[in-house]
């Protein structure tokens, strides 16, 4: 299985690839040019996901923004500034959102 590597850099929305290659060599201690792991870095506010992974020479960055609700809360250990997940684990944050509030218009 693919070790995923999170941080929660606060400024995670304004970073681009090579900003997120730079939190995971020196925050997260990893090699970003590993094609073996997956770094997943979210906002502060849990609005913004993004995915940093390399492959075949490339750097590849996914981003999500839920137009409604924010992603779940994982856990996050301070002492490594990062942890791993499994793949189901992943999976199940970026497609769980928690609603906060939502609005329905009054039936007519």
């Amino acid at each position: 299985s693919t070790p995923l590597y999170s941080s929660s850099a606060s400024d995670v929305y304004k970073r681009q690839v090579y900003g997120l290659s730079d939190v995971v060599r020196h925050e997260m201690k990893q090699n970003p040019n590993n094609p073996q792991n997956v770094y997943i870095f979210m906002s502060k506010n849990r609005r913004v996901i993004k995915i940093l992974h390399y492959e075949r020479g490339f750097y590849v960055l996914y981003e999500k923004r839920p137009l409604m609700g924010k992603f779940k809360q994982p856990v996050y250990d301070d002492t490594t500034r990062s942890y791993q997940i499994n793949w189901n684990d992943m999976v199940y944050l970026t497609e769980s959102l928690v609603i906060s509030r939502i609005s329905l218009p009054k039936a007519v």
